[in-house]
């Protein structure tokens, strides 16, 4: 215990956890669905973008009574929005979630209440 009455918790050792298989394979698989989601998204979102300039008769032409396909364009735009959302939240769930549970047990106690990088022992008020 110091002068103002707290504990000083261990210092964690970041770059251990860093460097852990469970730490790099969560960081690799969250970055690679990210690029991949992203490169989706960004993708069809443009096009979408780009064919409403160039194309608009393509994109007036009528599908089903009134229903262009801009507007089932745009409806798709939503319905990707909404897929990748929830393969992102299953996959964190089923994936990403124990990952990080087993890279907080591997942690050693402390772990978590400092900042990154700092150094220093962290300290938990009574």
């Amino acid at each position: 215990m110091d002068d103002d009455g707290r504990v000083a918790a261990q210092a964690t050792d970041w770059e251990a956890i860093e460097r852990s298989a469970d730490f790099q394979e969560l960081v690799t698989g969250r970055r690679r669905f990210s690029w991949t989601a992203g490169g989706l998204g960004v993708g069809l979102g443009a096009l979408y973008v780009v064919l409403a300039g160039i194309a608009p008769d393509l994109m007036g032409t009528h599908l089903i009574g009134s229903f262009s396909l801009g507007f089932a364009g745009s409806v798709l735009l939503i319905v990707v929005t909404w897929a990748i959302t929830f393969a992102y939240m299953r996959r964190s769930d089923r994936v990403w979630g124990p990952l990080e549970e087993r890279i907080r047990e591997q942690a050693p106690p402390g772990a978590g209440r400092g900042a990154p990088g700092s150094g220093a022992p962290a300290e938990v008020a009574r």
